[in-house]
């Protein structure tokens, strides 16, 4: 996953339970942290005193050669509820090499995978983590992504795209090139196969996006040139 599709997973996390379940996930946290992470107590919390609200956990990463160090919290909103935080990223200068704040936001996922729901899970309380198809969405422009879906879900996932679903498909792509939308391939192609395209045709319908997209781009190069 990109940093964007790890930002959406750490932003969009909760967890819910019973009262007595969520107050013995910190603990659990705490006894199974992923490596190199640290629980921040005492002084540590001190620069982000204003920011820390009762309930809530605060956890850090310090920069390495390849990312840069992360301090993030953990949210308590209500009594039965855990969300995901603050996230916070390291400034230079920076101690040794050249680290990487893509890189950082793989060490939040790890966290957030290796760390947060097997603590969850350990209590018996319930987590929802948003999958790279819900992150993918979740970055579009809500008319897009409406589009996107109206297409997919109206369509017999088969190629070709018989009359009703081509005047789908072109709206989505009309609506995705006027808003200058940034769709990558991978993630793209993932999503359709989620949504229940064949895993051979998924590839071929994000080629036609892309074709399509470049089809207008050079017939507004040539009209705007006339």
């Amino acid at each position: 996953m990109n940093a964007v599709e790890n930002a959406s997973r750490w932003n969009r996390w909760a967890a819910s339970g019973p009262e007595s379940a969520i107050s013995k996930v910190f603990g659990v946290l705490d006894a199974n942290l992923p490596n190199c992470w640290r629980r921040l107590t005492g002084d540590d919390l001190l620069p982000y005193t204003s920011m820390v609200k009762p309930g809530s956990g605060w956890y850090a990463l310090d920069t390495t050669p390849s990312y840069v160090g992360v301090v993030l919290s953990i949210e308590r909103p209500r009594e039965s509820e855990l969300r995901g935080g603050w996230v916070w990223f390291a400034k230079p200068p920076y101690p040794t090499g050249k680290p990487s704040v893509p890189a950082a936001w793989n060490q939040v996922s790890r966290f957030l995978d290796e760390g947060v729901i097997p603590a969850v899970r350990a209590v018996g309380a319930n987590i929802r983590v948003p999958t790279p198809e819900d992150a993918f969405l979740a970055n579009l422009p809500v008319d897009i992504r409406d589009r996107l879906q109206t297409f997919s879900d109206s369509a017999r996932k088969s190629l070709p795209l018989n009359r009703e679903e081509a005047e789908l498909w072109r709206e989505f792509v009309i609506a995705a090139f006027r808003a200058k939308a940034v769709i990558d391939a991978q993630p793209f192609i993932d999503w359709l196969a989620a949504a229940g395209w064949p895993r051979e045709l998924a590839p071929e319908l994000n080629l036609r996006f892309f074709d399509h997209c470049l089809l207008l781009s050079r017939y507004a190069e040539e009209v705007s040139a006339a």
